[in-house]
């Protein structure tokens, strides 16, 4: 047993344990290094791999104390386990501090139990500090949460002055972990205990834990937003796993002249950094949070990649005036639910949504009329050259795409259908005529057709048959069945051997969560070869039966503060859930901060251009919507 460690004692080992990286005697050309121990020797094994001529002098305080030294001038590298503040940010510009920085790997540590241990399936916040806080107290498993498994449990630490023990700390509230979590010497024992205590849970290195086929990884649920979140790198980076600390370089521009300063950078986000990262025990970063780096060190992308998405726009308390927004039906219940959340709470902001289909919505946009278009394809080159002509730019934010799927019983041998037989089968054409497979397709079995669809009005019907004839075309209305329950139509179509329905893809999510059996999915040839649905499919447009969904800004209206205030609820955290709830799929919840940051700079870009306008003529407006509605 152990007495209940404190953040401090772990410091100051992580303090002692990393001065080996060494000091030398500051003098011109030397770069100096302050900022996080735990970064510190990553940074080191990145400098000495690079082979580059490099001299260092090294100031190992902490990450605060690294971007108080580097924003006041003292040094020329920052190493941080997580990102600048917007207060740190502020300092450094003060000081004319211009700075790139750059995300070089990830320490993801992960929640492990044995590999047939019957609890911690997925743990919440509550549930974490429930187990670990310094004030935790539960002895079994039933006292966790929602969790019935009646068995003692045990808590097992890695050393308090490790990088895994440093995650845990900032990740549980409190102090420390509870006094009496058994402390063992290094990762690997960890895995060892957590094997042979019956009831254990334990944290170590995602990398340590990927390596034993004996114990299984927890899910972290951060957020009802997120949900469940298995540990990855992917993941950390998505926002939706809390347990990882980044390894950060933050890099004085005006120093990169230094002797080796850019060779080191330079391979730190380099092709060849990963393995360096990875042979520390670490997990190097994704291909995109590297090339981000690049682009940053280059100058060819935003100096700040990673931390840009601090904000310092808000929706003010005194918000009002009208957005109007036209164009395709497929975001109506989309945005209904966002504007009406929003007006509960602003109650002097109001909306004139009007979508009566992407061509008199375009019309609109190109006359002046509308803030934003809602629309599933670009501009044609008709209506660009319209927009143009009355000075109107635009700006796109993307949504997503919205697709749909067939589910077939799985006694049904079909493994495709294509976009005749699809016409065929569900087209209001073939009512009362096509009631067996052999029917639709002489090749299929002489089976009889039972179809289970939506109600009338349902955009997943709509769509599929949208895509499959090329026209809106109606449902067939003598069908087997109709409910607006995709679970009772996936269980209807279960039932029955010559069953298929129809459902968006997030309804299909609901449906494998509910564990439904004895169903599976149609692939869809839409003249290219059969392509089964699936995230990767539908995000890169191979799979037909989907449909993208974007927002087209007026860059005029991005003045309005009505407009502003709409687009940063839309880009707020919380109305994250919104898109997967209106079958969304494909934006990313840690593309989030990043549309924030676009947000704000085109706020920004639309207010110098409204400075910079002359002011129009008495007759430029009429003109500017002198062209026929309709």
């Amino acid at each position: 047993m152990m007495k209940r460690p404190q953040r401090r004692f772990a410091v100051l080992f992580l303090l002692a344990l990393f001065t080996m990286v060494g000091m030398t005697v500051a003098q011109d050309g030397t770069v100096t290094v302050a900022g996080s121990g735990i970064v510190a020797p990553v940074f080191d094994a990145l400098s000495k791999a690079s082979g580059a001529t490099f001299t260092s002098s090294l100031a190992i305080a902490g990450t605060r104390d690294g971007f108080d030294k580097l924003c006041s001038g003292a040094a020329d590298v920052a190493v941080a386990n997580r990102a600048i503040t917007t207060d740190e940010n502020n300092n450094c510009t003060t000081n004319l501090i211009d700075y790139v920085e750059l995300l070089v790997g990830q320490n993801v540590v992960t929640f492990i139990v044995a590999a047939d241990a019957p609890y911690a399936q997925c743990l919440n916040q509550l549930e974490v500090n429930t187990l670990f806080a310094p004030s935790a107290q539960a002895t079994n498993w039933n006292a966790v949460g929602t969790n019935t498994v009646d068995q003692a449990l045990s808590v097992i630490i890695p050393p308090l002055n490790s990088p895994t023990f440093a995650v845990l700390d900032k990740l549980v509230e409190g102090d420390g972990v509870r006094s009496d979590a058994v402390l063992q010497g290094s990762d690997t024992d960890v895995v060892n205990a957590v094997v042979s205590t019956p009831g254990a849970i334990g944290i170590v290195s995602l990398p340590v834990a990927s390596a034993s086929d004996k114990v299984r990884t927890v899910q972290l649920n951060a957020s009802d937003v997120t949900g469940c979140a298995s540990p990855s790198v992917d993941n950390v980076v998505q926002r939706a796993y809390p347990a990882a600390d980044p390894f950060f370089i933050y890099a004085n521009k005006a120093s990169l002249s230094k002797p080796g300063l850019t060779e080191v950078l330079t391979f730190a986000v380099s092709d060849a950094a990963p393995a360096i990262i990875e042979g520390l025990g670490f997990s190097a970063g994704t291909s995109q949070t590297y090339a981000s780096s690049r682009d940053a060190l280059t100058g060819n992308g935003s100096a700040r990649p990673f931390s840009e998405s601090i904000t310092a726009f808000s929706i003010p308390s005194d918000a009002a005036g009208q957005v109007v927004i036209a164009g395709s039906p497929n975001l109506r219940d989309y945005l209904s639910a966002l504007s009406s959340a929003l007006t509960a709470g602003y109650q002097n902001l109001t909306f004139d949504i009007k979508l009566a289909g992407h061509v008199a919505g375009a019309r609109r946009l190109c006359n002046g009329e509308l803030d934003i278009l809602a629309t599933d394809s670009a501009l044609s080159a008709e209506e660009e050259q319209n927009c143009a002509a009355n000075n109107i730019t635009t700006t796109a934010i993307d949504l997503g795409k919205q697709a749909v799927v067939l589910v077939a019983n799985e006694a049904n041998a079909l493994e495709c259908l294509t976009n005749a037989q699809l016409t065929t089968l569900w087209s209001a054409a073939s009512a009362g005529t096509v009631t067996n497979w052999n029917q639709v397709d002489a090749g299929f079995p002489d089976k009889e057709l039972m179809l289970f669809a939506p109600r009338g009005g349902d955009a997943s019907a709509d769509l599929m048959l949208l895509k499959a004839s090329g026209a809106p075309t109606p449902v067939r209305e003598d069908l087997a069945d109709t409910n607006s329950d995709p679970l009772y139509r996936a269980a209807a179509t279960a039932n029955v051997e010559g069953g298929l329905t129809v459902m968006s893809w997030a309804d299909y999510q609901r449906v494998l969560a509910n564990n439904q059996q004895r169903i599976h999915l149609v692939g869809v040839d839409g003249g290219s070869g059969c392509v089964v649905p699936s995230d990767e499919t539908i995000a890169d447009g191979s799979y037909t039966l989907s449909r993208g969904a974007q927002l087209l800004l007026n860059n005029q209206s991005l003045t309005k503060v009505q407009v502003q205030s709409f687009l940063w609820y839309i880009a707020d955290d919380s109305s994250f859930s919104a898109l997967a709830q209106f079958d969304l799929i494909g934006v990313n919840f840690g593309s989030l901060p990043a549309l924030r940051n676009n947000l704000q700079k085109w706020y920004l870009d639309a207010a110098v251009a409204a400075a910079a306008a002359p002011e129009a003529t008495p007759e430029a407006t009429p003109e500017a919507t002198a062209a026929p509605s309709g």
